[in-house]
């Protein structure tokens, strides 16, 4: 039988706008920072919980809706400043 799982899809969406935002970003891009930036970001959204089986998602989401990318950009631009300014990696990273 199919592994069946609820897959919090906002995850996904703030990975695809993180790679985006980054590229622009005067920032380290670390892995660490990376990982910094994406948990304060998806600790500010909503999470998106949607069923799927084996990794294939089943539901649909309305991942295009204008206010959920704008959400999503602003919680990512207001982390990507926050590790910006504090980052939390050693000097050998930078």
């Amino acid at each position: 039988m199919a592994n069946i799982v609820p897959k919090n899809i906002m995850e996904d969406l703030v990975e695809w706008k993180l790679n985006e935002l980054l590229r622009s970003a005067a920032m380290c891009c670390c892995e660490r920072c990376r990982a910094d930036v994406k948990a304060l970001a998806l600790n500010k959204l909503p999470p998106r919980y949607v069923v799927s089986v084996s990794g294939d998602v089943y539901s649909h989401f309305d991942a295009m809706n204008v206010q959920t990318q704008v959400n999503i950009t602003a919680a990512i631009a207001a982390a990507i400043r926050i590790v910006r300014e504090s980052p939390h990696h050693s000097e050998q990273y930078a």
